[in-house]
């Protein structure tokens, strides 16, 4: 099974980035895609819907007439369509459960628990970042992801490894999500895979002006499954029209 994550950007053409991400959706998959907005949503849904399940965070909590922008950029899983759906929705214990979506999945008479997440950032939302993570620390202890694909704007420094990942200053919620994370034997897909041991080795996920290339987006993939492929394809996804890596994922099912 092929596992994607990808802020798509809700600036910018959304046919070149339909086009970019139609190319990895064969065979068996699940993409999980932040900063969807509902137009853009329509578009995807038009040009995919022969090849695609849709699970999309803003059809569970649907925008007021009283929200900003910010509550309209939604959280997208798409699946193949010989995956089966079998519940879904968004973290409702959470500030903001429109940058959530949950899938609980079939394939091959196997389950596949998967949750996507694009976090709010410390600079617009400071204490509240932390509490968001907070809650979706107690989500996934309770739920249990086999898959989660994130768009963190975490950490501040990064690491190989979790326990020694430097989180902002905006309280302890970060690292309290990344240390679930462990505690319930997900892995970082691309650490995981390339054994990474060397910080040097961290792929780039995305640039901040005042901190240069960063990793903001992770696949965290459940420790039981074979990892076949991992990438980070930051070019390729820039040249879509996004702002964020793209991450390749395939999973031996």
């Amino acid at each position: 099974m092929k596992i994607i994550n990808w802020n798509i950007s809700y600036i910018g053409d959304i046919k070149l980035k339909i086009e970019f991400i139609n190319s990895f959706l064969s065979d068996s998959f699940c993409a999980i895609l932040q900063e969807v907005k509902p137009n853009s949503y329509n578009a995807i849904k038009e040009i995919l819907h022969n090849k695609a399940n849709f699970i999309y965070s803003l059809d569970y909590r649907q925008p007021s007439k009283f929200d900003s922008q910010a509550r309209k950029l939604g959280v997208l899983i798409l699946t193949s369509k010989n995956i089966k759906i079998i519940d879904a929705g968004v973290v409702t214990r959470n500030i903001f459960p429109d940058r959530t979506v949950f899938a609980t999945l079939q394939y091959n008479s196997k389950i596949y628990k998967v949750l996507g997440v694009h976090s709010i950032t410390g600079c617009s939302y400071h204490k509240a970042k932390s509490i968001q993570y907070d809650c979706l620390a107690e989500f996934i202890d309770s739920y249990k992801p086999d898959i989660i694909g994130i768009d963190a704007n975490e950490p501040e420094i990064d690491s190989v490894e979790i326990s020694k990942m430097q989180f902002f200053n905006n309280g302890n919620g970060a690292r309290s999500f990344f240390n679930t994370i462990q505690s319930i034997n997900l892995a970082d897909s691309y650490v995981n895979f390339h054994n990474l041991q060397d910080n040097n080795c961290i792929p780039k996920s995305h640039f901040i002006k005042q901190k240069g290339a960063v990793r903001y987006d992770f696949i965290f993939l459940n420790n039981n499954y074979k990892i076949q492929e991992c990438l980070y394809l930051y070019d390729e996804a820039i040249n879509a029209g996004s702002d964020h890596a793209l991450i390749y994922s395939k999973i031996e099912c």
